[in-house]
């Protein structure tokens, strides 16, 4: 018989422990011998934002038309919520002025925060499997967008602008919780 390679267990998949004993059954853990093994979790794709015109000026549907419209469809989501990633993104953003004062060049001190903005998609992503009500998939989908678009100062500053409109629409459309 040949030899399968060692693969760790994952909770409730077999093995002694959260999922009951062997066999990976136990209750509600959507393995064992039922059949059906559970649906594998994706992120969504990230589609493409575009914040630029073919003039280089910003799009001003963006901190208009495209924030409201975001705003409404995230009503369910509380104020703090959204301030949390809101002030996150300002954080970033005054380190980049900071960096930019001490003398280092716009899209240099861009890339040393660029890891730090890619982390607003991780904690997107943690919050949401928490609790889809206070990071509903829309949300999610907006910074997985988002931190794919950016790849530039330039289009940093322009997000930056973007979120701030829909955080200012939210505050008016929100349950304001």
């Amino acid at each position: 018989m040949a030899q399968q390679p060692y693969q760790p267990q994952r909770d409730g998949q077999g093995g002694r422990g959260p999922g009951g004993g062997f066999g990976g059954g136990g209750r509600g853990s959507g393995g064992g011998f039922s059949g059906n093994p559970p649906e594998p979790k994706s992120l969504p794709t990230p589609r493409p934002v575009v914040y630029f015109q073919p003039d280089g000026s910003l799009i001003p549907t963006l901190m208009d038309d495209q924030a409201e419209d975001l705003a409404q469809r995230l009503r369910q989501v509380t104020t703090t919520q959204l301030r949390r990633f809101y002030d996150d993104v300002l954080t970033l953003r005054q380190r980049l002025a900071a960096e930019q004062r001490q003398g280092q060049e716009k899209e240099n001190a861009f890339n040393d925060l660029r890891a730090d903005f890619k982390m607003l998609k991780a904690k997107a992503v943690y919050a949401h499997g928490r609790s889809e009500k206070t990071m509903p998939r829309l949300l999610l989908q907006f910074f997985i967008d988002h931190v794919a678009a950016v790849n530039s100062a330039r289009d940093f500053e322009a997000f930056c602008k973007h979120f701030q409109a829909v955080v200012a629409f939210h505050k008016f459309y929100g349950d304001n919780r």
